[in-house]
């Protein structure tokens, strides 16, 4: 804020009012001059309105974020479980991959087992029929071998006795093969049975794999789905993100806009009883010389650590490339032209460092700064003006259109209303 605005205000208020300062509220002047004069640099409804639509929109942004972050950890816990599950199911596909294999050589075993049974049944007919043409022989032919010439044409007992001992030999003979054949029917019959068995588990072995597969293969799909909702969620709150960062970036320019439109009108009010007035004036500030509010007062302590990487001598040096620029009402060049509010704003801005761009406003940001704790690169505020201490007692500051950007004023060249550390 230019000093001539001040000496304006100062010219119609009382000189208590004057060395107290301006009646400075939140943001923005709202002193009245009792006269009849206008209200200078006082929120318009417009950007009272605009900073409402901007702080909601901040406050939904934030909470769209948090939102969006929600859905991003679970749209991740859902791709680590679909990871899961198709581990899963590439384990259910190896067994039944090898399970498959089982079940091909049981096949074969049980085709052998088949052609075995095949062969000893037959082997065993064989056998029945040659043992039944030897009784038929033996029994229904009158040959030597016929049981009943063995007794008739025997020479005597023992002859006889021979003769049908034979002939039971014979018949224990062809008994004894027979058995063998059965048995080794029996056995392969058996074999072939337990064959059946066991293709019986391994294919309920199968039809169990099979269900676990569709089971894991349907859980895929839904998490797939699942996490298809997510991203469509995510996409649909980025763009409401996206919306409520327009709302805020456009309610900005309007803040901006009406701020720049107050400190015009503040300006021409400024250089309109400026022009009225002979008396000299020194530059930006006004208030008694070597004044500090109580809040600020030497011995109060205040000494904030850093808050930022950034160095109040780095943010001195880089100011004080400006000393000479010219000083412009409402200017935001630091080489073209500025006003102590915008050199302010601009210098920090240079480090990243979001500030106001009116002078009063400075009094809330950063943190409190005894006098006696002092730092180059700290803000002062005064009344209707603002400056960043520079060391060795000086400031340096757009002080005014006459003098442009300067580095030589004392830092109690007017009463001090704040100090503020902004790194």
């Amino acid at each position: 804020m230019n000093q001539k605005w001040t000496r304006a205000i100062c010219t119609v208020l009382t000189s208590a009012l004057v060395f107290t300062g301006p009646a400075v509220e939140g943001t923005t002047f709202s002193g009245y001059i009792n006269s009849g004069l206008e209200k200078v640099y006082a929120k318009t409804q417009k950007q009272k309105d605009a900073e409402k639509k901007k702080s909601q929109a901040e406050q939904d942004l934030k909470d769209k974020k948090n939102e969006i972050n929600g859905l991003k950890d679970q749209q991740q816990t859902t791709a680590d479980d679909i990871k899961n599950k198709s581990a899963k199911l590439d384990e259910i596909l190896a067994a039944q991959k090898k399970l498959q294999s089982d079940i091909t050589s049981k096949q074969a075993e049980i085709e052998q087992n088949q052609k075995d049974l095949a062969a000893a049944q037959e082997k065993q007919q064989e056998q029945y029929d040659a043992m039944k043409k030897r009784i038929q022989f033996m029994y229904e032919n009158s040959a030597e071998d016929n049981i009943w010439t063995a007794i008739i044409e025997a020479k005597g007992i023992t002859d006889m006795l021979n003769r049908i001992e034979y002939v039971s030999d014979v018949y224990d003979s062809d008994r004894a093969l027979m058995d063998s054949y059965q048995a080794a029917v029996e056995q392969v019959k058996e074999i072939g049975t337990k064959l059946d068995n066991d293709m019986n588990e391994l294919t309920a072995m199968q039809d169990d794999y099979e269900k676990q597969q569709a089971d894991v293969e349907a859980a895929i799909v839904a998490l797939e789905n699942q996490k298809e909702q997510y991203a469509s969620q995510i996409a649909q709150a980025q763009q409401q993100a996206e919306n409520y960062q327009n709302i805020i970036t456009a309610q900005g320019k309007i803040i901006q806009e009406q701020e720049a439109a107050a400190a015009a009108a503040a300006a021409a009010a400024a250089r309109a009883n400026s022009s009225s007035s002979s008396s000299s004036y020194d530059g930006g500030g006004a208030g008694k010389g070597g004044s500090i509010a109580s809040d600020y007062a030497a011995g109060g302590g205040k000494n904030p650590s850093a808050s930022t990487g950034v160095s109040g001598s780095d943010v001195v040096s880089y100011a004080m490339q400006f000393k000479g620029n010219p000083y412009v009402w409402g200017g935001n060049s630091l080489t073209n032209g500025v006003d102590c509010s915008g050199f302010v704003h601009e210098v920090y801005a240079h480090f990243g460092i979001s500030t106001p761009r009116y002078s009063q406003a400075f009094k809330s940001v950063g943190q409190a700064v005894s006098f006696d704790n002092i730092q180059p690169g700290d803000v002062v505020v005064y009344p209707g003006h603002v400056a960043i201490y520079a060391g060795g007692g000086v400031i340096v500051e757009a002080q005014s259109t006459k003098a442009g950007i300067t580095a030589n004023r004392s830092v109690q060249c007017h009463t001090i209303l704040a100090i503020r550390r902004l790194v």
